[in-house]
């Protein structure tokens, strides 16, 4: 089972920067919460660049898979 958490804001207007203070802040968050799982095996993570956020997963060679899908969806 997968999981896939998503945090739209796109209805809130923003003070400049925001943005990506939030994202960090998020990314933050969910990076301290795995690291208290001690999840097993070690995880690969990638923060794209065509979007803010996060994708951790087991196999690095799916990464660019998962990141085009993902980016698919927030069109």
């Amino acid at each position: 089972m997968a999981s896939r958490f998503v945090v739209d804001l796109s209805g809130l207007k923003l003070a400049k920067g925001m943005d990506e203070k939030l994202a960090k802040t998020i990314q933050r968050a969910v990076l301290a919460s795995i690291a208290e799982t001690h999840t097993q095996p070690e995880l690969v993570l990638h923060f794209p660049r065509e979007w803010l956020g996060l994708v951790a997963h087991i196999d690095q060679l799916k990464l660019p898979a998962l990141d085009k899908e993902i980016n698919g969806m927030l069109r």
